[in-house]
């Protein structure tokens, strides 16, 4: 166990204000208004203000101030903000209003220096549970219309031309009124975020713009209900929470495997060992320029040789010209699987895999061929109907971080890392998926408008100190448990070394490594299904020689007792401590292989 450094205590214990006002009960989490409730009925997960830059890169909000007041009827906050960051500054003032029957929240923002941006101003985040909802859409011209939000995710905007919206929860009903833009809505789980999201000025318009120093914008919500509910009373204490295991296996525990950085040189694979049961080392080379691919191609074949692994080789192209060049750096022999995708696009473009293909083939490759999306589910989902349907495997990566960083957000995305595996398939058929890789932070910046969008030349993506920290390790069984899905065939999880690595730059190995290095070892075993949920908790039972191998990660501020009971009758009481994964064997010897 590592204790986590003082600079990560206040990021996984951040504090929470409640604050309530009749039958409105808000969370300020720094500058996030969140868990937006009305009589105990969830309206909105999340308020806040989002400055974007021209790379689509947000912004660091710091509250610098805060003032309120209370008096009859009426509660009021406000915060003063500065963002920072990418050689941006802004200011701007968030007010908060609440009445018996009205949350208004207003956006007052100044550019403190000239600066290109792609989006200013106030974005909403819907539930997970709004899918299949349905809402009356206001147009800026006062057209009604009725949109059903999509159960599958959406690989473009559900809602467009929005000047207000009404929808029903419960037995209440709850309107949101946007002034100072028009609004739209996309579909975050496209990034494995946990919600819907509306925000200001439209994708349609152009970007980025120039936003000059002193140039002022306002905004505002008006969110109002209608409700005959009246509050929910505080109930009993709940009891220790529990959870049943069953019979039946659901799935099986993927193949786990890892990727290798640019960071690594070669002659530092000494202290690697080999893992049994561990996937082919993931590898993305530039193959539009053989120097840099041929030393980064070097390093890994030998750390792959030192793992024992072959290599999952991803090549990124300019075009096809590039491909024959970058398959003659590499001994295909080592290669278990190969993919092509365009540097602009990220995506496997027909062209390069008609390219490849005949490569491949020439050579002799006795590997697979793989195609897909380097970034993110969102481009697989929108680039679907183009991705060739004749692969042998398919692959798109993972990140929790493209919108937001605090920790509330990570622990979210991983239910929807299930929705994405399962749309994947919906997309692309029954072939394997091999997910990958996996990342606390983006590789890279997928959507940048200007500079490299390319894996590995990235300054502004840094690593996030949570990797050297438990929580990556609890993080990784919630996001294994997620993926156990069929067409599932590997997941593979950050990088080899390094700071964004499984092992520690000083060679020291992390607790996310030691969690890797027990799972892998179980590839292949028959996972349980369960019954019960405790919130902030994964648990994966995998049934073993001995009986049932329970994991279990708790991804909480707070120590989790858990009852397990095993359908045989036998009953195990677990203390899970906060932010960390645990192990147990359970005897169950009746589990069905």
């Amino acid at each position: 166990m590592t204790t986590n450094p003082e600079s990560l205590k206040h990021r996984l214990d951040a504090p929470v204000e409640l604050i309530e006002s009749g039958p409105w009960q808000v969370q300020l989490r720094g500058d996030e208004l969140a868990g937006i409730r009305h009589s105990g009925t969830p309206v909105l997960r999340a308020i806040r203000a989002v400055i974007r830059d021209h790379d689509w890169r947000t912004l660091a909000p710091k509250v610098i101030s805060r003032s309120g007041s209370r008096q009859s009827g009426l509660t009021q906050l406000r915060l003063e903000i500065d963002y920072t960051g990418f050689g941006s500054q802004y200011h701007a003032s968030v007010a908060l209003e609440l009445r018996a029957d009205s949350l208004h929240v207003s956006f007052d923002g100044e550019a403190s220096k000239d600066f290109h941006s792609n989006r200013i101003g106030l974005v909403l985040l819907h539930h997970l549970d709004d899918a299949g909802r349905e809402f009356t859409v206001v147009a800026p011209g006062g057209e009604l219309s009725s949109v059903v939000l999509p159960a599958q995710i959406s690989p473009h905007q559900p809602v467009k031309d929005m000047s207000a919206m009404t929808w029903q929860r419960n037995n209440s009903t709850f309107r949101v009124a946007f002034e100072g833009d028009v609004f739209e809505m996309e579909d975050q789980r496209n990034w494995t975020d946990a919600s819907f999201k509306t925000y200001s000025t439209p994708l349609s318009r152009p970007f980025p713009v120039l936003v000059p120093a002193g140039e002022k914008l306002h905004q505002s919500v008006l969110l109002t209900a209608n409700s005959s509910e009246q509050p929910a009373a505080d109930g009993p204490a709940s009891p220790v929470p529990s959870i049943k295991i069953g019979l039946e296996a659901i799935g099986r525990v993927p193949a786990l495997g890892t990727s290798s950085g640019y960071e690594i040189p070669v002659g530092s694979a000494a202290g690697f060992r080999a893992v049994p049961g561990m996937a082919p080392l993931i590898v993305e080379i530039p193959g539009h320029e053989p120097e840099v691919a041929q030393g980064v191609l070097a390093s890994v074949t030998e750390h792959a040789t030192a793992l024992g692994v072959g290599l999952d080789v991803r090549i990124t192209v300019r075009s096809e010209a590039d491909i024959a060049g970058a398959l003659d750096l590499m001994s295909l022999d080592r290669v278990r699987r190969v993919g092509v995708f365009g540097l602009k696009s990220h995506v496997t473009d027909p062209g390069l895999w008609t390219e490849l293909k005949r490569e491949a083939q020439r050579r002799g490759f006795e590997g697979s061929l793989m195609a897909g999306t380097t970034a993110h589910f969102a481009e697989l989902n929108r680039a679907g109907g183009s991705i060739p349907t004749d692969a042998d495997s398919y692959t798109y990566s993972l990140t929790p971080q493209m919108h937001a960083t605090e920790v509330t957000h990570i622990v979210e995305s991983i239910p929807v890392q299930r929705l994405t595996a399962v749309n994947a398939r919906r997309i692309m058929g029954s072939k394997p998926f091999h997910v990958g890789p996996v990342t606390l932070r983006p590789r890279f910046n997928a959507v940048a408008t200007s500079g490299s969008r390319e894996w590995g030349r990235a300054t502004d993506v840094q690593p996030d100190p949570l990797q050297q920290d438990n929580f990556a390790a609890a993080w990784l069984l919630g996001s294994v448990a997620a993926l156990t899905v069929p067409g599932v065939e590997s997941v593979s999880f950050f990088e080899l070394a390094g700071p964004r690595g499984l092992i520690q730059s000083d060679g020291e190995p992390t607790p996310a490594l030691e969690l890797f290095v027990r799972l892998a070892a179980l590839r292949g075993a028959p996972v349980l299904g369960y019954e019960g949920n405790v919130p902030g908790v994964s648990v994966y039972p995998v049934q073993v020689e001995e009986g049932v191998l329970l994991a279990a990660a708790n991804m909480t501020a707070d120590a989790v007792p858990l009852v397990v009971e095993c359908g045989n009758g036998t009953k195990t009481e677990i203390e899970l401590a906060p932010w960390s994964a645990a192990e147990k064997l359970l005897e169950y010897s009746t589990a069905t292989k």
